[in-house]
């Protein structure tokens, strides 16, 4: 989308006004007029040098509950954090239109028209973080990294010689949001952000369009509504940064808004419309912006990560605003400690699987309770009977006896989750076996002496047969002070069990004796 902001930079040139200077200027003709926009042009283009500035307007929110860039305000949890990437490509995102007139670039007798493409390709890597450190209060941080390319423009208003196309780290945001008014669930909830950025892109890669010249801080009011599978919201605000000019447009504080709705088509998949801009409530050219994005949020079951992507363009023209954006994120969502999203931690809630109030202690207001299980009676399949809160279908209302149904009762039931093994084999430990008759730990169907139990010494334990005398020397293991030693059958000490040699006396003796 080319704005017609400098036209070389003659679309700013005006000669006076009034019908005297007008006629003065028809009488001069075309080349004086043409001669007077040159002239004009290096004192306008000068101005185009003066600081630079971000042509980023894409900024992803950090933390869930968000459209794409507008920004919800129903955070929840304790200590509840997020962290995750976001990509989005723009392309020609800052096109700059020059041309010959006595007017703008608009007018039917412009010549020369031309579009500079200062920054053609974009693309900005956002990285993510988020922390709830109490229900009502999110902090967020985003880290850019971006890539630009295209022809630049230099002070003559003009393409520099051999374009830009840096790399560089964006300028960094810390910010933060606050739910002033309702509870997570309500229809409606209001709040209120800030955030501030530091110049890191003018740091890293200066004169590249990547960064502001200066720190900026905004603030913004937050609406949120939710009905049903619907949700709207819109953030109205204002940022401080400091000016910058594009011929004699300047660019530089101004309020900015945002408008989101999304339609919740199943427990996984969301569809999100996203519209944001800008405007310093200025006529001239390049100072309004405006952007929509159409995209889809995936949740899926049972998973931390919600996975955004979408496709959007600009509508109104202005600096930053692309022909064609693209994006892509992924953010891992830790929310653990509020089972039912009702803003209050399990800890504190008396009903941690059904959504309720701060003032009934996380029960839904006025709920009956009728067997005091902390589950209301109109989501309690047994109403009469309490639950037993035991990690297994605990959310039903109804006391689960025996959780493996073996027919064992789990008060009972050594392995309460694991069914019994009906075996004719312990049946009533309400664990699974198999059938051991000599009760040696071996199966019977691995035993090589199912009725001899194992004696467990460490050799040969897994047969299932007992081994009375293990290394086999005919004195038994209870006696044997060698048990994995043969003894020495020699006629000396042969029923220690322990190898041995006659001793030389003992054998001089042997032969007297002979």
């Amino acid at each position: 989308m080319p704005l017609p902001l400098v036209a070389l930079p003659a679309a700013r040139f005006r000669p006076s006004t009034s019908h005297r200077s007008r006629r003065i200027a028809g009488a001069v003709g075309a080349a004086s007029v043409l001669g007077l926009v040159f002239a004009a042009a290096p004192a306008l283009a000068q101005d185009a040098a003066d600081k630079e500035f971000s042509v980023q307007r894409f900024d992803p929110a950090p933390g869930p509950r968000n459209y794409f860039s507008t920004r919800g305000v129903r955070t929840d949890g304790k200590m509840a954090w997020s962290a995750g990437l976001f990509v989005n490509y723009a392309w020609k995102p800052f096109v700059v239109r020059s041309c010959f007139s006595e007017t703008n670039c608009d007018d039917p007798n412009a010549s020369g028209i031309d579009d500079l493409k200062v920054i053609e390709n974009l693309v900005t890597g956002d990285a993510l973080a988020s922390l709830t450190p109490i229900p009502r209060l999110q902090v967020g941080l985003k880290v850019p990294v971006t890539w630009v390319n295209g022809d630049g423009i230099d002070e003559g208003g003009v393409a520099k010689q051999g374009g830009i196309d840096a790399v560089g780290m964006g300028d960094a945001t810390l910010e933060g949001k606050y739910r002033l008014h309702g509870e997570l669930r309500d229809p409606f909830v209001v709040g209120v952000g800030a955030w501030f950025t530091g110049p890191l892109g003018r740091a890293t890669a200066k004169d590249n369009y990547i960064g502001d010249a200066t720190p900026t801080a905004g603030i913004r009011g937050i609406f949120d509504g939710e009905q049903g599978p619907f949700s709207f919201g819109g953030n109205l605000g204002a940022v401080y940064r400091g000016e910058g000019r594009v011929g004699s447009t300047t660019l530089g504080p101004e309020f900015r808004y945002g408008v989101g709705a999304g339609f919740k088509a199943s427990p996984v998949f969301r569809l999100v419309l996203d519209g944001f801009g800008g405007t310093k409530f200025s006529a001239k050219n390049g100072t309004n912006s405006l952007e929509a994005d159409l995209g889809v949020q995936i949740m899926p079951l049972d998973s931390p990560f919600v996975i955004s992507a979408g496709v959007g363009t600009g509508l109104i023209q202005g600096v930053g605003v692309p022909t064609v954006r693209a994006f892509l994120g992924v953010m891992y969502v830790h929310e653990g400690g509020d089972k039912d999203g009702d803003g209050i931690p399990d800890a504190d809630d008396q009903c941690p699987t059904i959504a309720g109030t701060a003032e009934a202690q996380g029960c839904p207001a006025g709920a009956r309770d009728s067997d005091g299980d902390t589950i209301p009676d109109d989501a309690d399949k047994c109403p009469k009977q309490p639950e037993d809160p035991d990690g297994f279908q605990d959310s039903d209302g109804c006391p689960e006896l025996d959780n493996d149904g073996d027919g064992v009762a789990d008060d009972q039931d050594r392995c309460p989750d694991k069914p019994e093994t009906k075996n004719g084999f312990k049946d009533d430990d309400g664990c699974p076996d198999e059938p051991d008759r000599d009760n040696d730990g071996v199966p019977d169907k691995l035993d090589k002496c199912p009725d001899a139990p194992e004696d467990t010494d460490g050799f040969e334990d897994t047969d299932g047969c007992p081994d009375p005398d293990n290394d086999n020397d005919g004195v038994p293991d209870q006696q044997d002070e060698c048990g994995d030693q043969p003894e020495t059958k020699n006629g000396y000490q042969d029923e220690d069990g322990c190898p041995d040699e006659v001793p030389a006396d003992d054998k001089k003796k042997d032969k007297k004796k002979k």
